[in-house]
This record gives C-alpha cells, sequence and structure tokens, in this order.
C-alpha cells in the first residue's frame, strides 16, 4: 500500500523543471525579480549564474552547461549563435542598455561636469564588458579617452561598487544600476554617442528541444515582461 501511494505521488505531483541561465551582470537583479514572477507563475526554477559578457562567453564557449546566455552585447551572442554552442536563429533582443556617467558627490551632473572632471575614473573593461565599450566610445567621441587614467571593472557591478565604495570619484555605469539603488547626480549618455547597448539572448544547443526554456523565452519576450524590462532603465 505504501508504495503504491508512493507512486502516485511521483505521477500525480507535478515536476518541475530548472532553467539555467547565464546572464551579463548589469541585469542580474532584473532578471531575478523576473525568475521570481516566473516561478510563481509556472512553478519552474530559474537558476541565475552572472559575470561579465566576456566571462560567460569564454565559460560557454568551453562546454558550460547552460540553457539560455543572455549577452550585454548583441556580437557575442551572434558567435554564440553561430557555434556549435547556439542554436541558429535563435537571438533575440531583450533590453537595450542605457549609458550613465555617475558622480555621487556631484550637483546638476551634465556633459559639462564630464568635460571638466578630472581625475581617475571607473569603467568596465571594454575587452570584456559592452557597458564598458560604450564607456571608451563615448569619450573618444568627447575627445576624452587620453585624459584620464582609468580603473576597469571585470563587469559593470563591480564598476559600480568601485565608485559606490567612494574608493573612485566617478565613472560609467549602467543606468538600470542607478535606478534599482535610488542613486542621484548622474548624466544619461545621449545614444548617439556610442553604440547601441543592443543585449541579447540566445538559445544554447543543449536545450534546443527543451519546452521548458522555449516557454521562458516567451515569457522574457511578452509585453508584460518588456513593460517590467523597460522600468528598470532600458529601452
Amino acid at each position: 500500500m505504501k508504495l503504491l501511494i508512493l507512486l502516485l505521488l511521483i505521477f500525480v505531483t507535478p515536476i518541475h523543471a530548472s532553467i539555467k541561465v547565464a546572464v551579463a551582470s548589469n541585469f542580474k537583479t532584473t532578471l531575478s525579480e523576473i525568475a521570481q514572477r516566473y516561478q510563481q507563475h509556472t512553478g519552474d526554477k530559474v537558476i541565475i549564474s552572472s559575470a561579465s559578457t566576456g566571462t560567460l562567453f569564454n565559460q560557454i564557449s568551453h562546454g558550460a552547461p547552460f540553457d539560455l546566455f543572455l549577452s550585454a552585447d548583441s556580437e557575442r551572442a551572434a558567435l554564440i549563435e553561430d557555434s556549435k554552442y547556439g542554436v541558429t536563429g535563435s537571438r533575440f533582443t531583450y533590453a537595450q542598455g542605457r549609458l550613465a556617467f555617475w558622480l555621487p558627490q556631484g550637483k546638476n551632473v551634465n556633459q559639462q561636469t564630464l568635460l571638466d572632471f578630472s581625475g581617475r575614473l571607473a569603467i568596465a573593461n571594454p575587452k570584456l564588458a559592452p557597458y564598458g565599450l560604450a564607456s571608451k566610445q563615448t569619450l573618444m567621441q568627447l575627445n576624452l579617452w587620453q585624459r584620464f587614467s582609468y580603473i576597469k571593472g571585470t563587469n559593470i557591478a563591480q564598476t559600480y561598487q568601485f565608485i559606490d565604495s567612494g574608493n573612485i570619484n566617478a565613472g560609467f555605469v549602467a543606468y538600470s544600476l542607478l535606478l534599482q539603488n535610488n542613486k542621484q547626480h548622474y548624466y544619461l549618455i545621449p545614444d548617439d554617442l556610442h553604440q547601441p547597448i543592443l543585449q541579447q539572448g540566445v538559445l544554447l544547443t543543449a536545450a534546443a528541444e527543451n519546452k521548458k526554456v522555449l516557454d521562458f523565452i516567451d515569457y522574457l519576450k511578452s509585453e508584460a515582461t518588456q513593460t517590467l524590462i523597460r522600468d528598470k532603465g532600458y529601452l
């Protein structure tokens, strides 16, 4: 009888999957909120691994067991899609990032504040992080790249911490991080000063036929989720 009850429980109780997502550090907090809502709605748990886009790209290129790659740029998402690790035709834009110059002790921070600034700047490493590349492009457009010395974070979250801790007076961070932490004294960089920060996702080969992962991608693309993403500081 006990065995029969156990078997009934196994077949009657729904089995919920875990969806393994590699996500760029700027989007981790937003994804955590999305994942929580998704689990409440479906019962499926989203396991989040976060690092710089460059770091995640290297991990996936060496066979890391993820189901979905949420990059902070389009370039590395495309490279994964075109490799044996990605599913051809699965790439999609889930958000467009915005960059800000942050000077916590400043007042009425604007472009002139940046032009007049002297000292070290914190930026994400342009070779690893799309927000770092956008920072470099902005500074080059304004003919400021050679003026400063830099401390470079491995990702935009670490760059934010450099400034928030007071170790560095100013730098370039994701606008979304400033919003979620209720920060002030920043200048939102015009989009025409750097290439668009198109944050793209790609389905990974290991999950090519996994309906749970495909359903989660549909959830990311849904109007309700996209509205939440916009509210978090993305275009």
